[in-house]
């Protein structure tokens, strides 16, 4: 069956959430001395609030009409995304301490990547709007969150 654009919104919330619960496991696997546990919570909270926007415009926006090949794209694209935030965060829960920042500061940066790519270049050409305003919105705090990460492996290194 058909996906819709209210399926599509809640693919993407739920990529939002995994994400939002991978910086706050993050968070609470490194130090406070790190400089990365602030970090980690503060991407928790960005990831949050981007849960939040998408709620509220799949109510005002979820009926809809998206252009289906966008929106089967899109949700495969999401749904892809969605399990490897979970395997990664998973992953990442099984490390031993002390973890290595680098290691996943660098997995991290990728994701951000990823999430630019399909906030910009697929859910912000969708037709409406207000859809198209929310994900390119997204799609620049995700690039906001990868420079934040490389700043971040920066200080690592040093």
């Amino acid at each position: 069956m058909p996906k819709n654009a209210s399926q599509c919104l809640r693919s993407a919330e739920r990529v939002e959430l995994l994400a939002q619960e991978l910086y706050t496991s993050l968070a609470e696997r490194f130090p406070e001395d790190s400089g990365l546990r602030p970090l980690f919570a503060r991407l928790a909270a960005e990831e949050g609030q981007h849960v939040m926007r998408i709620r509220l415009l799949e109510r005002h926006r979820g009926l809809a009409p998206w252009p289906a090949d966008v929106v089967e794209r899109s949700c495969a694209d999401l749904e892809t995304m969605a399990a490897e935030i979970d395997a990664m965060r998973r992953e990442f829960e099984q490390l031993p301490s002390p973890i290595d920042a680098d290691a996943v500061l660098t997995r991290l940066v990728s994701m951000e990547d990823r999430f630019h790519s399909i906030h910009a270049q697929e859910l912000a050409r969708c037709a409406a709007p207000e859809v198209a305003r929310l994900f390119t919105s997204l799609a620049t705090q995700d690039a906001a969150h990868h420079e934040l990460l490389r700043a971040a492996m920066t200080s690592t290194a040093a």
